[in-house]
């Protein structure tokens, strides 16, 4: 049987439209006919009829102008009917209405009522096979979409009104909405209205209220919700709660409106899109979550950054003065001030700059530098400090404290002790090798020593000590440049002319500053 077909005649010959009455009614089928355009055109609409049969004699399908409206019609039907045309084999324009009707099939006038109904019955068939095909196909396409939905938004409730939207389409509801929340504070996360007729607020309170105590799916047809007193407006309505893995309830999918409540195939894409969406809101609570500890954890980390910068500038300030004090007393111990270790290191830190050494380098530069010439601790006073020339013996011991320096600082893991250690044992080598301890030359001098050498020298020449005057700048730069390759590396020389301005700087600021 073929109960519900739908079936629409065009024509009105009263013997043709008995006879398929007699046909199609052992089916159940409903056959209907219509005389005009606008009346096929409505018909096509309300009725979506399965199979539509063309009476070859009729106005509508003689006359062109007619013939051509009835082609229209049934091409722009938003269900495309299969076509059954009934033609007189000896009709000379049966070939031109078969082309223009692009019908599915054809009969010869007079009918023969088994051929009708076998005709009949198989294009009914087709018809709903191929509805069925097309209805799965879609509600296949609306689960694959759902599976792999792109949640990349960066609103959350931008993905849930995104997922209303496609429940919208894919269910042919005129209103869709997700409610979140407790039964007695529910939020409207997410609404889409296709057509117009929005219940409001209230009425989403209350169906949210009604499906949380549920817990279940909820669905209301039109003739049951009239009753019971519910709007028209309303109506159809269907709702499923949105719930964890737990069984928790988050909130709700509301869809109502439209011709009917959803098929068995729609309501799977209905269940499935909330599922989809109780997983896309616990994502997002997931994230928040996440988001809210990784900024504590950054907070306290950034704390503790901040008391571990501090502990470090401590420690830095601690190393910084022990290692100054240790360069002083060197010095002090050969009549200087002391504040030549301050500028040399100065001048070697420029230096490195200008050369490209990295900033963390420079930094360990000048607080290595100081540290050159501790090695004269371990000279005597008799050497140290005396007043006359030394003897040859006299400069085979004092040339030994490059060597005392480095075994001083030697053996340590820091690498500022590293680096004084090697600027200690190198600061007395030269370029041409003629230097001391190790006589040394070219790039095998550790480029720090070298640094450090010129840097020594600079200051020793521009400042006055008791057995000399100070040289004035332009005599001690004449003499480092003569000295180039020499006595100190080409690069380094080159550097030291590049940044002589800050060097003249760094000098004037020791000497101008007041005495303390």
């Amino acid at each position: 049987m073929l109960a519900q077909s739908r079936i629409l005649v065009v024509g009105n010959d009263p013997d043709i439209l008995q006879q398929i009455g007699q046909v199609v009614q052992p089916l159940g089928c409903l056959a209907l006919h219509v005389i005009g355009i606008e009346e096929l055109r409505q018909r096509l609409a309300d009725l979506a009829p399965d199979l539509v049969i063309l009476d070859g004699d009729s106005s509508l399908c003689r006359e062109a102008d007619l013939r051509q409206g009835v082609i229209d019609c049934l091409r722009r039907s938003s269900t495309r009917p299969q076509v059954l045309l009934m033609s007189r084999v000896d009709d000379s324009e049966r070939e031109a209405l078969w082309q223009a009707s692009q019908a599915d099939d054809l009969i010869d006038k007079p009918i023969e009522s088994l051929d009708l109904h076998v005709r009949v019955r198989s294009l009914v068939r087709v018809h709903r096979l191929t509805t069925q095909v097309t209805r799965d196909r879609d509600v296949l396409n609306a689960l694959f979409e759902l599976s792999t939905f792109s949640s990349d938004y960066q609103n959350p409730d931008a993905v849930l009104l995104a997922l209303t939207k496609r429940v919208a389409e894919w269910t042919s509801l005129h209103h869709v909405a997700v409610t979140l929340g407790s039964p007695g504070q529910a939020r409207t996360a997410a609404e889409t209205h296709h057509k117009p007729g929005n219940r409001g607020q209230s009425f989403l309170d209350r169906r949210h209220a009604e499906l949380c105590a549920r817990g279940d799916i909820w669905s209301v047809d039109e003739a049951e919700g009239v009753l019971a007193g519910e709007s028209s407006g309303s109506l159809p309505y269907i709702g499923i709660p949105l719930k964890t893995q737990s069984g928790e309830i988050l909130g709700a999918l509301h869809a109502w409106g439209g011709g009917s409540l959803p098929s068995g195939q729609h309501l799977r894409v209905l269940r499935v899109a909330a599922e989809r969406i109780s997983t896309e809101i616990q994502l997002h609570e997931s994230k928040r979550r996440l988001e809210e500890m990784v900024e504590a954890r950054t907070s306290d980390l950034t704390a503790a950054l901040e008391r571990l910068r501090t502990v470090n500038t401590q420690l830095l300030e601690a190393s910084r003065d022990t290692v100054m004090r240790l360069a002083r007393a060197a010095e002090y111990r050969d009549g200087d001030t002391g504040e030549h270790v301050e500028r040399m290191s100065s001048y070697s830190a420029a230096i490195a700059r200008q050369m490209g050494v990295p900033p963390e380098e420079q930094a360990l530069l000048k607080l290595a530098a100081p540290m050159h010439d501790v090695g004269k601790i371990g000279i005597r006073d008799s050497i140290l400090l005396k007043q006359g020339s030394l003897t040859a013996e006299e400069w085979d011991v004092m040339r030994q404290h490059p060597t005392i320096g480095a075994q001083i600082l030697g053996g340590s893991r820091s690498r500022l002790l590293q680096m004084a250690e090697e600027i200690a044992a190198s600061h007395h080598e030269r370029w041409d090798g003629q230097g001391y301890p190790a006589r040394k030359q070219g790039e095998g001098i550790p480029l720090y020593g070298r640094i450090v050498a010129l840097a020594d020298v600079f200051d020793a020449l521009t400042t006055p000590r008791v057995y000399k005057d100070a040289w004035s700048v332009e005599d001690a730069v004449a003499h480092i440049r003569r000295e180039s390759g020499k006595q100190f590396d080409p690069r380094v020389v080159e550097a030291f002319d590049q940044c002589l301005h800050r060097l003249v700087e760094i000098r004037s600021q020791f000497i101008d500053a007041p005495a303390g």
